[in-house]
């Protein structure tokens, strides 16, 4: 069985081709993730169509106090993104982390 963090690293590897867009008419969304430092706790949130998040995404997690590693981002077409997030999801729920959708917080402008 491999373990869910070295799970983790291969999905996100497997995500990574994910960010060149077949056709620009398709919806971009941005996907962020980041695991828990001291709990079994994956954060994530999502945007569509703006800007480069990654940053407002860690800012959230940093004001909110969540101690965390590194936040990891992939951005791809709206139809690549819904198969890749089905995806990570069930892998999620079928590990020992518990899953926070941090998608309406995750958007917010400072």
């Amino acid at each position: 069985m491999i373990k869910p963090i070295i799970r983790l690293l291969l999905i996100a590897a497997l995500l990574a081709p994910g960010s060149a867009f077949a056709d620009t008419e398709y919806a971009r969304v941005q996907f962020c993730w980041a695991m828990g430092k001291f709990d079994h706790t994956i954060y994530f949130g999502e945007v569509e169509n703006r800007e480069d998040r990654q940053a407002s995404f860690d800012d959230l997690l940093e004001i909110s106090g969540i101690d965390h590693h590194a936040v990891k981002c992939n951005t791809s077409d709206s139809t690549s993104h819904r198969l890749a997030r089905a995806k990570l999801l069930k892998d999620w729920r079928d590990s020992e982390f518990e899953i926070v959708n941090t998608t309406f917080l995750s958007d917010l402008d400072y």
